[in-house]
């Protein structure tokens, strides 16, 4: 007697639904009118002016005809922050200089054409290291593409072995959409209103599928450290506690497309939490988006509040004993579970350099 082969999923409505909404389906398309894509042989400063003047984190490269890659902004402020930490202290102390020599003509109303940026001198700490090219950037973060036809449950599937996003290519090669984890986790929460996949979501707790090893630091860690860790677990976001482990608040991708435009590279040199108050141009007690949930939450809340915060992770916290984080539960863990999958690891392209992290202020809790 032949064995029956398991389903895919226990999620079958979800799983349902998941299948027989395409790709091409208008519902998601990106919000922007049109995909912003960055050429190869591009400088660096040209290629993330794109991306910070049209606010976005990354973009796709292409070279002869072909995508090789995407382009992050995460990629670049890791590299630059390495880069200006190993600076002769003379050297970092000039740039710093550089800054307030700016500020004070800004006062006298500099024009922008004499004006160097922000990202000017970010390009320039990064030129230092002559190899750092954008196709070199971009090869660090696979380009893996699926057809309009392709179902919203396969770009689930792909989502769920830790490919943040998916370009959507047509048959002659033209890129025509981006589906990004957000856009999903905003499409289920839409349809979180049909009662049979409330009721599958509903049966599973946050605490079950949470990875119980949360990477925290330390209010008063400085910025640089931070990020170090970040590039180092390869992580997005990572909590930031006070000295009793009590969840303050969280980093974000979007904090470092927001250090771009700012105007000062000693917010590096900064607490963590300043640093984000400043670049988020938020007061200290206003830095918490309720980005935790209860370890009894099912797992409809939890994707109805990654839609909302439009965060990549929401951390698992009692409010009963003390608000510290006991896990976190990632949108790839959430896809992971869904998916009945094991532990996924990646592979990002060649490394950036030593990289290695400064523990100050890291703290694991267990």
């Amino acid at each position: 007697m032949a064995a029956t082969s398991e389903p895919e999923s226990k999620y079958t409505n979800l799983m349902t639904m998941c299948k027989e909404l395409k790709l091409s389906n208008n519902v998601l398309r990106t919000p922007i009118k049109k995909v912003i894509t960055v050429d190869s042989n591009a400088s660096l400063l040209e290629a993330f002016r794109e991306l910070t003047n049209n606010n976005i984190l990354s973009a796709p490269v292409h070279e002869n005809c072909k995508w090789i890659g995407f382009l992050d902004v995460r990629d670049l402020v890791s590299y630059v922050n390495h880069l200006y930490e190993n600076q002769p202290k003379q050297r970092r102390k000039s740039w710093e200089r550089e800054k307030k020599e700016d500020g004070r003509n800004n006062l006298k109303e500099k024009s922008d054409e004499t004006k160097r940026s922000h990202l000017d001198r970010i390009i320039d700490i990064a030129a230092l290291e002559p190899t750092i090219t954008v196709r070199y950037l971009a090869r660090r973060n696979p380009f893996r593409p699926l057809g309009p036809d392709a179902s919203l449950w396969d770009a689930m599937k792909l989502m769920a072995r830790r490919i943040k996003r998916i370009p959507v290519v047509d048959k002659n090669g033209n890129l025509v959409n981006i589906i990004s984890q957000s856009s999903v986790m905003r499409l289920l929460s839409n349809n979180l209103q049909e009662k049979k996949i409330q009721s599958e979501l509903a049966k599973v707790s946050a605490a079950k599928i949470a990875t119980k090893e949360v990477v925290s630091v330390h209010k008063d860690a400085l910025a640089a450290e931070v990020f170090k860790v970040m590039s180092d677990k390869n992580l997005s976001g990572i909590a930031v506690v006070d000295s009793i482990g009590t969840f303050l608040c969280s980093t974000q991708a979007s904090d470092l497309k927001l250090y771009l435009v700012k105007q000062d590279l000693s917010l590096l040199r900064k607490p963590i939490r300043q640093f984000l108050a400043e670049v988020r141009q938020q007061e200290l007690d206003d830095l918490l988006p309720n980005v935790s949930v209860k370890p009894s939450n099912s797992l409809a809340h939890v994707v109805a509040k990654l839609a909302v915060v439009k965060m990549h992770r929401v951390f698992v916290a009692n409010p009963k004993e003390g608000l510290k984080p006991l896990g976190v539960v990632s949108i790839s863990d959430l896809l992971r579970h869904i998916f009945n999958m094991g532990v996924v690891t990646t592979t990002k392209g060649p490394a950036l350099g030593p990289m290695e992290v400064l523990r100050l202020g890291l703290k694991v809790v267990t």
